[in-house]
C-alpha cells in the first residue's frame, strides 16, 4: 500500500513539474525570439548631380518653388518597385530612401534651376511660382523583356507642373514622364537608373521655365 501511495504521488508530481518545464522552455523561447531584431534596411540616395554639366540657358527671373506635392506613398521613404502593366506597387523590405522620393526630387531640382537664377521655397506673393506635383517615382520590372531570360527593369518617374505669373495666374503647364534603363534587376540599380531619371527631368523643366515670357529678367519688375 505505502508503495502504491509513493507510486501515486510521484506520477502527480510529474504531473506538476511537466507545465512547469513546458511553461519554462516556452519563455526561454520567447527570450531568445526577442533577440532576433531585423537588420536595419539599407539607405539608397539619387546622391550628387552627375559630374557632366547640364547645359547653359538664358538668366531667369526669381522663381518660387515650393514644396513638391506627391501620393502619401511617396511621401514615405519606401523603395516602390511594380511589374509592368500592375496596378499594385510594392516596396522593398530591404531597402529605403534617404529621405521621401518627393523630398530627394525637391531638392535636385531646386539645385538644377538655381543655375540659371535664384530660387526660393516661400512666396510673398511678387514673384511666379513652380508647382510640381510627382506621380511616379518607382523601379518598373518586365519580366518578358529579357533576352537571357532573366527580367530587367527601368526608374521611371512621372509629373506634372504648373507655372503662376507674378499675379498668381497660370502661366503654363507641362508633363513629364520619363523611363530609364537599370544596369541591374534590383534595388541599387533602380536607385541608379532613377538618379539619371531625376537629373534628365530637372533639366527638362529648366529647359521648359526658359521659353516663358513670366520668367524673363525684368518681367516681374514690370507688372
Amino acid at each position: 500500500m505505502k508503495q502504491q501511495i509513493q507510486g501515486l504521488y510521484a506520477r502527480r508530481a510529474g504531473w506538476w513539474r511537466t507545465p512547469a518545464v513546458i511553461v519554462s522552455a516556452a519563455w526561454l523561447t520567447a527570450c531568445a525570439g526577442l533577440g532576433d531584431v531585423a537588420p536595419a534596411p539599407q539607405v539608397l540616395d539619387v546622391g550628387a548631380a552627375e559630374a557632366q554639366a547640364p547645359a547653359r540657358l538664358p538668366a531667369r527671373a526669381a522663381l518660387a518653388v515650393p514644396a513638391v506635392e506627391a501620393a502619401p506613398l511617396l511621401r514615405s521613404q519606401g523603395v516602390i518597385w511594380r511589374e509592368k502593366g500592375s496596378l499594385e506597387p510594392q516596396a522593398y523590405a530591404s531597402y529605403q530612401w534617404a529621405s521621401p522620393p518627393s523630398e530627394l526630387f525637391e531638392q535636385r531640382l531646386r539645385e538644377r534651376l538655381s543655375i540659371e537664377g535664384p530660387v526660393t521655397a516661400g512666396n510673398t506673393g511678387a514673384m511666379p511660382e513652380l508647382r510640381v506635383t510627382l506621380e511616379r517615382f518607382e523601379q518598373v520590372f518586365d519580366p518578358a523583356a529579357g533576352a537571357s531570360g532573366a527580367p530587367i527593369s527601368t526608374g521611371d518617374i512621372a509629373l506634372r507642373a504648373v507655372l503662376t505669373d507674378a499675379r498668381g495666374q497660370v502661366a503654363d503647364q507641362l508633363r513629364v514622364a520619363l523611363s530609364v534603363p537599370a544596369a541591374s534587376a534590383d534595388a541599387p540599380g533602380g536607385a541608379r537608373a532613377l538618379r539619371s531619371a531625376v537629373d534628365a527631368v530637372a533639366q527638362s523643366i529648366a529647359e521648359w521655365l526658359s521659353q516663358q515670357p513670366a520668367l524673363r529678367t525684368g518681367a516681374t519688375a514690370g507688372r
